[in-house]
């Protein structure tokens, strides 16, 4: 099913840069013993292994959840969009609603999302995007890894991974309550609690969201057939975890998270309610165990499953018209991890691993076939550190994928980071990734209804890449320039002719997208009570030589943040910008093209303590009112029933107000 039923501008963004730039030269004399801040990660190998890519050439980003919290987001899509180099992510609809994401100029299906390294990307629609369930308020941190991950991530991490860390366990008995409110008519609620009982570890966390929310089309585009202009939402998430630790050696840990609730799917037309519900519940248990010294292993099984019922009421002249009542459309995806790492002398370490992965799904609309695919794969790597080559980290290491239905695929990554000095550093990483066909590609059987055949003979998408940059750092500043190219072909397509011109089949269309680009990112920590990020991103990526940019990709984006805070944690502030620049729509016949894009959004922020426990905090979102469209979609006019582009807004001016208090 589809994920919807129902010159100046470059110049501001390079300002952004050029501004950071002449920070970083006036602050290395000022600030020559300061250093910059990094989140400190420690645990088993599972997660450490984006830190230790890190050390290997591989570019990662890693946003804290004290950094979430200090902004005041709602939920995960609203930090992404704020928060990260490279990426590229525009919810649609404010809070819990379908996104635009693209990393380093991919499409959408090429980033794979996590939270606790359990995949969340959907397996029925590739297509369809994550984190419309996903609250801010459980989150430890959130790390991107850039470029291609297919080695140890699998399936879908063709321009990255996203792995969304859910709140840690403490050593002392702690925990939090938050409430809070905003001018949208929402309210939010949440809070966790933290303790350790012998060797045992655990941690409770629970939210709930609602809202009325905010007119997503203008009033120029609404129609009288419109019921209810505004789009809300309501989402209740509660999880906890445990750990146990039999000895220093050997922990057994487990996870489960349940969220419910109900996501308004906006329109200017035809509704008096248009809605979808969500029941998602993902669980793992883990054993990790360090055998000696020099060999450490972990073994993790996992379940995702996702559940949702669409729900579309008309109106008509004769009433309430029920078009879909609770029409189910749900995947299941479970499976088995393993990882170990050798160390075989000092500076040399072998890596290896298997994966198992089964996932099927249905669509009471699109008819999927009920069959499971099963995918598995085998990968190892190698490592040498400086005691082998000094001044370099280098790694090697390649992933064979054996599917049941679909083809196999092997692929292979060489990354490596070179210290030239302590102030100067190089960083590479080539190799190939994958995306596997999803359920719908696979088994979809609805040629009377929809007019589409599956095809289990796909091949799976391939992708080659290669990113290299450059970066400098000392005096508390750090500064890096990435170039990045990828070229994705055996692209799956709906354009297979069958007997039935009306029927379409899946297939590999012979088309690449190729991608080339560069990123700029400038962070430091001139003072003790300032802090600055910058970055500027191109990316040009065009699909079988056409001329224009890929639809709902921007060629160019760029953000500045700046967070100012008392040193003894009194108070503290700080504002966000975010500058998007042109993106093309491309809708059916009868509109054509329709370009869009260039707007920039500011956020600000302030906090202050209140007595030993409490924090005050407040956020103006989209501070200067900006009046941008998200994305654009087909929609027909009341009476003449012509066709018309509809524009999705973003957040208009909205203050959020929390209260959390802490024990």
């Amino acid at each position: 099913m589809p994920q919807y039923r129902d010159g100046a501008t470059r110049g501001r963004a390079a300002m952004l840069c050029a501004a950071a730039a002449a920070a970083l030269l006036a602050g290395k004399a000022e600030a020559a013993d300061a250093e910059v801040q990094e989140v400190v990660v420690t645990g088993s190998l599972e997660e450490t292994l984006p830190q230790e890519l890190a050390k290997y050439g591989h570019r990662v980003e890693v946003v804290s959840g004290e950094e979430i919290e200090r902004r005041g987001y709602t939920d995960v899509g609203q930090a992404l969009q704020s928060s990260l180099p490279g990426l590229s992510l525009i919810p649609q609809s404010g809070p819990f609603s379908y996104n635009v994401a693209s990393l380093q100029g991919s499409r959408p299906g090429e980033i794979l999302y996590l939270i606790d390294g359990v995949r969340i990307s959907n397996r029925l629609y590739n297509t369809t995007p994550p984190l419309d369930t996903v609250p801010a308020h459980m989150v430890e941190r959130i790390e991107l890894l850039e470029g291609g991950q297919s080695l140890f991530y699998g399936t879908q991490a063709v321009a990255g991974v996203i792995n969304i860390v859910t709140r840690d366990f403490t050593d002392q008995p702690s925990g939090r309550l938050e409430i809070g409110a905003d001018t949208n008519e929402a309210v939010t609620a949440s809070g966790y609690y933290s303790a350790a009982l012998g060797g045992h570890r655990f941690i409770a966390f629970a939210s709930h969201d609602e809202a009325s929310g905010y007119k997503v089309f203008s009033d120029d585009e609404v129609q009288p057939s419109l019921a209810d202009r505004h789009r809300g939402y309501r989402m209740t998430s509660g999880g906890v975890k445990w750990a146990y630790d039999v000895s220093d050696t050997l922990r057994f840990s487990a996870s489960y998270t349940h969220t419910e609730g109900l996501a308004e799917l906006a329109r200017p037309n035809l509704v008096s309610e248009n809605f979808n519900t969500r029941n998602e519940e993902i669980a793992w248990a883990k054993v990790d165990y360090d055998v000696n010294d020099r060999l450490s292993v972990f073994v993790k099984g996992y379940w995702h499953d996702w559940d949702s019922t669409f729900n579309q009421t008309n109106t008509s002249p004769a009433g309430p018209v029920v078009v879909s009542d609770k029409e189910k459309w749900q995947f299941e995806d479970y499976g088995l991890n393993t990882l170990a790492r050798a160390i075989l002398r000092p500076g040399l370490e072998l890596w290896g691993g298997y994966d198992i992965q089964r996932y099927g799904g249905f669509d009471d609309v699109l008819i999927i076939l009920p069959r499971k695919e099963t995918a598995q794969a085998l990968f190892a790597q190698v490592r040498a550190g400086p005691e082998v080559f000094p001044g370099l980290h280098l790694a090697a290491g390649f992933r064979h994928n054996m599917s049941k239905s679909s083809e196999d695929a092997t692929v292979w990554n060489v990354s490596g980071r070179f210290d030239v000095s302590e102030a100067l550093f190089l960083r590479a990483a080539a190799g190939t990734s994958f995306r596997l066909p999803d359920a719908e590609a696979l088994f979809a059987q609805d040629p009377l209804n929809n007019g589409e055949i599956g095809n289990p003979d796909l091949k799976p998408e391939r992708a080659r890449n290669v990113n290299l940059s450059v970066g400098a750092q000392g005096g508390g500043w750090r500064g890096e320039l990435i170039g990045f190219w990828r070229e994705t072909k055996d692209l799956i397509a709906l354009a297979g002719e069958t007997l039935d011109p009306d029927v379409l089949q899946f297939i590999n269309i012979p088309d690449k997208v190729k991608v080339r680009g560069f990123e700029a990112v400038v962070t430091g920590e001139p003072t003790e009570w300032l802090s600055v990020k910058a970055s500027y991103t191109h990316a040009r990526t065009r699909q079988g030589g056409a001329p224009v940019q890929l639809a709902e990709i921007p060629e160019d984006t760029a953000m500045a943040a700046i967070d100012l805070h008392e040193p003894g944690g009194a108070y503290g502030g700080g504002a966000t910008l975010n500058w998007t620049g042109d993106v093309v729509d491309l809708l059916p016949s009868g509109i054509g093209r329709v370009d869009r894009g260039d707007f920039t959004v500011l956020d600000l922020n302030a906090w202050v303590q209140v007595g030993e426990h409490g924090r005050l905090s407040a956020r103006l979102e989209n501070a200067l009112d900006e009046d941008y469209s998200t994305r654009v979609r087909r929609f027909f006019r009341d009476g003449t029933g012509s066709a018309f582009a509809g524009h999705f807004r973003g957040v208009p001016r909205t203050l959020h107000v929390t209260y959390a208090y802490s024990f």
